[in-house]
């Protein structure tokens, strides 16, 4: 038993002991070599690429100019975000190409069966007004319920009628 605990504290010590120093420093930059630095104090005004700054989220940050203190005394180097957005990956890349030739096909498709629908509705219109003109019986549903056929004058108000919304939705 106090060989397993003896080894449980000797492995959270090599756990703790993994946990680099620069993890909690507050600063992070890139010098003038590229090398990472990392420090629990501002870096010098010289420095341009501020990787992490006290306060901030992690990401490129750049000094912006800032006015000189009127006590004379230096000012902080004021943070401003990096305007560079990253890259897209080539996967991100495949996947917006992706979902765009998926939303045109989506569109084309609904096109096409509104064109079909369309057309199926003129040429029920056509057949109509077809029947109406050779003088096919017709009778229209009258509002209780009953059946009335069409005289003479009701047959062409109808073909009237059904020749307009032909103009209008087949021309």
């Amino acid at each position: 038993m106090i060989r397993s605990s003896a080894l449980s504290l000797s492995l959270l010590a090599a756990a703790l002991a993994a946990v680099p120093a620069a993890a909690s420093a507050q600063w992070q930059w890139r010098d003038a070599n590229g090398r990472m630095v990392y420090s629990d104090v501002p870096p010098p005004p010289s420095v341009t690429r501020i990787v992490k700054a006290p306060g901030q989220l992690a990401g490129e940050y750049r000094p912006s100019e800032s006015a000189p203190a009127s006590d004379g005394a230096s000012a902080k180097p004021a943070i401003a975000k990096s305007a560079a957005a990253p890259a897209p990956t080539a996967e991100e890349g495949f996947q917006k190409r992706r979902a765009e030739r998926l939303e045109a096909a989506t569109e084309e498709a609904r096109k096409e069966k509104e064109a079909s629908e369309r057309a199926s509705r003129c040429a029920e219109l056509r057949n109509y007004a077809n029947g109406l003109q050779q003088g096919v019986r017709a009778a229209v549903m009258t509002g209780d319920g009953s059946v009335q056929r069409l005289d003479g004058e009701q047959r062409q108000a109808e073909i009237v009628k059904t020749n307009a919304n032909i103009e209008k939705n087949c021309g």
